[in-house]
């Protein structure tokens, strides 16, 4: 790999640029600045979708409406650009990396049928917080390439025994030394959410494998491919 892979968090999170985060028109602009991929959050809907949002509640004038308790149609009526799984694998999984993290462990049988009618072309992970969801997924998809969030750096031997490809801790307690100690462990190792540029850079002669920003502009300008590079 020729530097890491470039992945805009739930899209973008610039406010000046107007897209809400964990839409399609964010998706759209974080590959226009010439990011390989997309991180972005999904959860369950009553009626069994999986739609992309990150907490577990829509917020509205009216109050919050559990995203669990609530049909696709009854959302969408609160906020209409609220997009779905299968929206983002028919739109983007044949020219964007995703890191498709599930908030939700219910979300996990959901999700491996559309990827299985829809596999995502250029490569993704499935990821999540919960060691408990990565080892239903493991069950429901054998052979998917898993990825544990940290949020925090831990012991190597509680790594181990989660059998996963990809680790990805936070940025912030996330050091060079870290990222080098997990590749030469044998993991791939994504990083979010990276916003500075010196971060940046030393993550990526670290060796981190895909890195995460809410600024996409900024990270590709930091990291920048040669013609013709890919990552």
């Amino acid at each position: 790999m020729n530097g890491p892979l470039r992945l805009g968090h739930r899209g973008h999170r610039v406010p000046e640029w107007g897209e809400p985060e964990n839409t399609l028109a964010a998706f759209d602009r974080a590959l226009a600045c010439g990011c390989e991929g997309l991180e972005l959050d999904l959860q369950p809907t009553l009626d069994g979708r999986v739609v992309v949002a990150h907490d577990p509640e829509l917020h509205t004038a009216s109050g919050a409406v559990a995203v669990a308790e609530a049909t696709l149609r009854s959302l969408r009526r609160l906020q209409p650009r609220l997009a779905t799984l299968d929206q983002v694998l028919r739109r983007y999984r044949s020219r964007a990396w995703l890191d498709l993290e599930l908030k939700s462990i219910h979300a996990a049988p959901l999700v491996a049928p559309l990827l299985a009618r829809w596999p995502p072309q250029a490569g993704y992970v499935l990821s999540s917080f919960d060691p408990e969801c990565l080892r239903r997924l493991r069950r429901l998809m054998p052979g998917a390439p898993l990825c544990l969030n940290l949020r925090r750096p831990c012991r190597l031997r509680r790594l181990r025994r989660e059998s996963v490809a990809w680790i990805a801790p936070q940025q912030a307690s996330c050091t060079a030394w870290y990222v080098r100690r997990l590749k030469n462990d044998g993991w791939k190792v994504l990083v979010w959410t990276v916003n500075r540029a010196a971060r940046m850079r030393l993550l990526a002669r670290a060796g981190a494998d895909a890195i995460v920003s809410d600024d996409p502009a900024l990270l590709v300008k930091t990291l920048p491919r040669a013609a013709g590079q890919t990552g």
